[in-house]
């Protein structure tokens, strides 16, 4: 294809595709709707055979889900089958660059990205075994993802925990020793909370960027929040509106303090977000969410 100059200037997988098939005996091609009557609806990517990894293909829609960010682009992925029976899913780069089938020396940035089952949806269907994947392809083993990031689910941060000298948990907050907040330290107990996890609290900063994945203005637009900044006339997007990422009308627990008394928190109602320096929570409130974020 290279050679004869028809792999570049596809606007599309699916125009890709059209060329593609002139090159391949495809016998079935499915859209990213409909991945899986074409892909095995589970593959193995990571772990071990007691406890395997999975990720569900219906779920690989863009190249953004197979794990392409750095492609800036959400091109839909497709999947397809060929005579042999070999099964395919695929992202097409609308923006790769021409590469000279002469002059090249094969340092030309990838066109396509692709996971390869060389028996179709027989098993293992394990990364490594029979399926291949394409460099640059991987898939996060995130429960929660929200835009670029990995988040847990959120939880009622009413866990406290004794942060005085001498305990195991002083660590968790350089003020713990002052008297009061000894015993029912509520701010480090959501931190002990995140790191059983494997995960810590967010910053201020990242809890704004979940609020500007949150939220649109009031017109429908994009909106980008600063780590204190308070933003009101707001509305949840449509793809949150019926299982929002985190409960609103509830003000969460950030990583930062500022005391032996308080820490910052970022408030998540229905039209608006608060986070600014005013935003002061005490240890003791056990009334806080919390929700964790990948190191």
């Amino acid at each position: 294809m290279n050679t004869d100059g028809v792999m570049t200037g596809h606007k599309t997988t699916e125009d890709f595709m059209d060329t593609f098939k002139k090159y391949m005996k495809v016998i079935k091609t499915c859209d990213n709707g409909d991945i899986n009557k074409c892909y095995s609806p589970k593959v193995v990517t990571a772990g071990n055979e007691k406890e395997p990894i999975e990720v569900e293909t219906n779920g690989l829609k863009t190249a953004r889900d197979m794990g392409l960010k750095e492609w800036q682009t959400n091109t839909n992925t497709m999947s397809f089958v060929v005579a042999d029976g070999t099964t395919v899913i695929m992202a097409y780069q609308p923006e790769c660059p021409y590469a000279d089938p002469i002059e090249d020396t094969g340092s030309q940035v990838s066109c396509i990205a692709y996971m390869v089952d060389v028996n179709g949806k027989k098993g293992p269907n394990r990364v490594g075994k029979d399926i291949e994947l394409s460099s640059g392809v991987a898939f996060s083993t995130c429960d929660n993802p929200i835009g670029d990031m990995c988040w847990s689910t959120d939880f009622k941060a009413n866990r406290a925990i004794n942060t005085c000298d001498g305990s195991e948990y002083e660590d968790l907050d350089s003020y713990g020793s002052e008297n009061d907040y000894c015993a029912n330290n509520y701010w480090a107990g959501a931190k002990l909370s995140c790191q059983d996890k494997g995960m810590e609290l967010p910053t201020r900063a990242q809890l704004a960027q979940l609020a500007s994945e949150l939220y649109v203005d009031s017109t429908g637009n994009e909106v980008t929040i600063g780590a204190a900044e308070d933003k009101s006339n707001l509305k949840v997007k449509d793809e949150h509106k019926d299982n929002p990422p985190l409960t609103l009308d509830s003000y969460y627990w950030s990583s930062e303090d500022g005391s032996a008394s308080y820490a910052n928190y970022r408030i998540f109602i229905t039209t608006n977000t608060y986070g600014s320096n005013g935003c002061w929570n005490s240890k003791l409130n056990n009334s806080a969410h919390a929700i964790c974020i990948s190191k």
